[in-house]
């Protein structure tokens, strides 16, 4: 049942999507050479860990599309909670070793604007489904 009509959700989800992204890499443009070196030495290893929970649901997806309505239903009452654990914990992570790097504030907080805009297009794509 679609609580969001679905080209009302894709709207918001692709604007807050583009907007966000452009909102990080403006701030992104603005850190000197060392900072940005720092941000990427930083998350060289979360790069490769993240992909494994992402398939992990992803998986999951795929699996739930073969079953029965029933137990389709079932697992999305697991999948749903999981996938937004999974995004809030990811978030929060990103942002704590982002400010233990002793980046320039304002790009902190672009990041934050950035990614929030992300996650709230992902609850329109969320309530319209």
């Amino acid at each position: 049942m679609a609580i969001i009509p679905a080209p009302l959700a894709l709207g918001v989800f692709f604007t807050a999507m583009i907007v966000g992204r452009i909102i990080q890499e403006r701030a992104l443009a603005k850190l000197n050479t060392e900072a940005k070196g720092r941000l990427v030495e930083a998350f060289s290893a979360h790069r490769m860990v993240a992909l494994i929970p992402i398939a992990a649901i992803a998986a999951l997806y795929f699996a739930m599309a073969s079953l029965d309505a029933i137990t389709t239903q079932t697992l999305l009452t697991i999948y749903l909670p999981v996938v937004l654990i999974f995004v809030a914990g990811s978030q929060v992570y990103v942002h704590r070793k982002l400010r233990t790097l002793g980046l320039d504030p304002a790009y902190l907080r672009a990041h934050a604007i950035g990614r929030g805009l992300a996650l709230i297009g992902i609850a329109f794509i969320l309530l319209a489904a």
